[in-house]
């Protein structure tokens, strides 16, 4: 079968290993029968073969690599090898653990060499989420490689972001293999019992990138009265009731979410007095400067402000405030955890904009603990867009 080629301007060097080619980055092609989704491979602007993958003209993201390797059949054995290279890197990354975590990202779309492609396990089931068009044609291997890596008993698939409509493709949502998975999952993870809902929660159920950060963070909450704010289900508020926290207020404005933290912080059997505030944060926070509250810790781990790399601004007004706003409510020897999944901010961007928010604020602050993503969701150097979570954990005067 003829494989269609595209060939492609001059590229600076930092797009040359990069797993994705832009619209605009495209010279001529393809030069055959092609349908948007389809695999084709490419031709650098000397006329070199570099490798193969699915192309898109829909998208921005034109072109996405498969492989370098432009001989290699993208068959139903090179989706199994793919995703049993995924299970693998996780098991080496967690076996101090002697066993995977109880819920963990089995698949994050190009660091694990499937572009478009999130799985993320809970327990026996798996959730998936097919955000790129060329996907669509392999799906059935991609599931079968995935349950045989990790034996799932389910797979439910979470295809209803707007990614897809990017993509040409509709949103949808449902059991894709084997058994329906329960409203509500349970699993154990460090000594906590977390509780997911994968069919309507956020994302695939849970924020999982946050697992480890939500330890990180509670190791400084003993004794402390803690303001959780942006609490989702709550998560950041119960490491830290866990570890001694002298209170724990979460301010979250669906109360969607706020049920399924009052059934989970009751779950754990916790005493530590717990309190969930129905509302948006940024009124919540101004409502309390003006009654002069104090607090000892404060957590943000807001959504991303900016989707866009053209509402930067924007964000970075947003970030500066919640954060000014939160510094402001702290005593002397408090604590701040302050989080952006924005990939469109970088670490250092980020950094710069605390610092802002604690120089309006008249705080000084001292950085204890600098953290990104686990390891279950991988940085792709060749790409610096996986990387996007950033956690600051920073002792304020």
């Amino acid at each position: 079968m003829t494989i269609p080629v595209i060939k492609l301007k001059p590229q600076r060097p930092d797009r040359r290993r990069h797993p994705w080619v832009y619209d605009n980055e495209i010279a001529d092609g393809p030069d055959a029968a092609f349908e948007d989704g389809d695999v084709v491979k490419v031709r650098d602007s000397r006329g070199r073969i570099q490798g193969a993958g699915y192309l898109n003209s829909r998208s921005r993201i034109a072109f996405r690599y498969l492989t370098r390797n432009p001989d290699e059949n993208i068959d139903a054995t090179f989706w199994r090898k793919r995703v049993k290279a995924a299970y693998d890197y996780r098991v080496d990354r967690y076996a101090y653990r002697k066993q995977l975590p109880g819920a963990y990202r089995l698949i994050h779309g190009e660091a694990d060499g499937i572009p478009g492609l999130v799985a993320d396990v809970y327990g026996k089931y798996v959730v998936v989420q097919f955000l790129a068009l060329g996907l669509e044609q392999f799906r059935e291997d991609i599931i079968q490689g995935i349950v045989l890596a990790t034996s799932a008993e389910g797979v439910y698939e979470r295809s209803d972001s707007t990614i897809r409509e990017l993509e040409g493709l509709e949103q949808v949502k449902g059991v894709v293999w084997g058994q329906e998975p329960p409203d509500l999952l349970e699993f154990e993870d460090e000594g906590a019992i977390l509780l997911a809902n994968i069919k309507n929660g956020a994302k695939t159920g849970l924020f999982l990138d946050q697992l480890e950060n939500q330890k990180a963070a509670a190791r400084e909450a003993h004794g402390r009265d803690v303001l959780n704010c942006f609490s989702y289900t709550g998560i950041f508020g119960l490491r830290s009731g866990l570890m001694g926290a002298k209170s724990v207020t979460d301010v979250e404005i669906s109360e969607h979410f706020n049920a399924l933290n009052e059934k989970q912080w009751e779950r754990n059997g916790l005493s530590v007095p717990h309190k969930i505030v129905t509302e948006n944060v940024f009124d919540h926070l101004r409502e309390l400067d003006t009654q002069d509250f104090r607090t000892d810790m404060i957590i943000l781990d807001p959504p991303a402000f900016t989707k866009k790399r053209a509402n930067r601004e924007g964000a970075i007004r947003g970030y500066n405030e919640i954060n000014r706003m939160a510094l402001k409510l702290l005593r002397p020897g408090g604590v701040l955890v302050t989080c952006s999944c924005s990939h469109h901010l970088t670490v250092d961007e980020f950094s710069d904009i605390v610092y802002g928010a604690s120089v309006d604020a008249h705080r000084e602050l001292k950085l204890i603990e600098l953290r990104g993503q686990p390891a279950d969701h991988p940085v792709l150097l060749d790409a610096p867009e996986s990387s996007y979570l950033k956690c600051m954990i920073l002792a304020v005067s």
